[in-house]
């Protein structure tokens, strides 16, 4: 069960990095689905070998979603690093310099220049590491937005469905407006941590702790986030089947404790 969703999002290149959301929650949720992948591992045994970039590729929708599928299985110490791109055509067309900076994308995953390459088109850089962390730059961050609400989604009506019998119909849960994360947009840019393990349950509501962690990502390791400040709390109402948003200035007017 999910403890913890950590998200840290820079706007100047759209990436966002993030721990508790997987290959399997991207793929769920994304609307331009990848028609190839340039693998930027370049000792990838998965794909076909293309010659002129010397990466490994990945051919056409039906091939991605098969790669897709089988990512969860890859080696302990292997990391997950793609970029999509749109037509096979256009990679031939890379020049060296182009793909040196994707070498160099893939080595240190951080670009150079801007994440999204014109011959490329590409719509996403995808990279997860060996402790399930990810970094991925969207060049639609409203992809992320989709695929984070899914997830709480789906980790709240696991919650609320825990102690369900066998023989009970389980509880559906109303999915989360992606506009109340964007409400959360200056924060996310701070670096914080949904903490599932902290929530507090009150009658039909189930309220979510956000805290502010910056970019201190250890302290997603050693429960060290339950000590920082709590700036907001996200809220699901069984009952009505509604979720609402409650910041850290309007705390004492809803009856919760201000943080000192």
């Amino acid at each position: 069960m999910v403890e913890l969703i950590y998200v840290h999002i820079d706007m100047t290149s759209n990436a966002v990095l993030s721990k508790g959301i997987t290959h399997a929650d991207f793929t769920h949720s994304i609307v331009h689905h990848p028609k190839n992948l340039l693998l930027l591992n370049p000792s990838a045994e998965e794909g076909e070998y293309d010659m002129h970039s010397g990466l490994k590729i990945i051919r056409g929708e039906e091939n991605v979603n098969q790669y897709f599928s089988t990512t969860h299985r890859r080696k302990m110490n292997e990391e997950i690093k793609w970029i999509d791109f749109s037509d096979v055509t256009m990679l031939k067309e890379l020049t060296p310099l182009e793909i040196s900076e994707l070498l160099y994308f893939g080595h240190m995953k951080t670009s150079l220049h801007s994440p999204f390459f014109y011959k490329l088109q590409n719509n996403f850089v995808f990279f997860e590491f060996v402790d399930h962390m990810t970094r991925i730059y969207y060049r639609y961050i409203d992809e992320f937005y989709r695929i984070l609400a899914d997830k709480i989604t789906r980790v709240i009506l696991e919650k609320v469905n825990d102690r369900k019998t066998f023989f009970k119909r389980g509880i559906p849960v109303e999915k989360l407006d992606v506009d109340i994360l964007k409400e959360m947009k200056t924060i996310l840019q701070e670096g914080v941590v949904f903490c599932f393990d902290q929530m507090d349950i009150k009658g039909k509501e189930y309220h979510i702790p956000i805290h502010v962690v910056e970019d201190s990502l250890w302290k997603t390791k050693n429960f060290a986030y339950r000590n920082e400040p709590v700036i907001a709390i996200l809220i699901y109402n069984t009952a009505k089947r509604s979720w609402r948003l409650i910041h850290e200035d309007d705390f004492e007017f809803s009856g919760f404790p201000k943080q000192a």
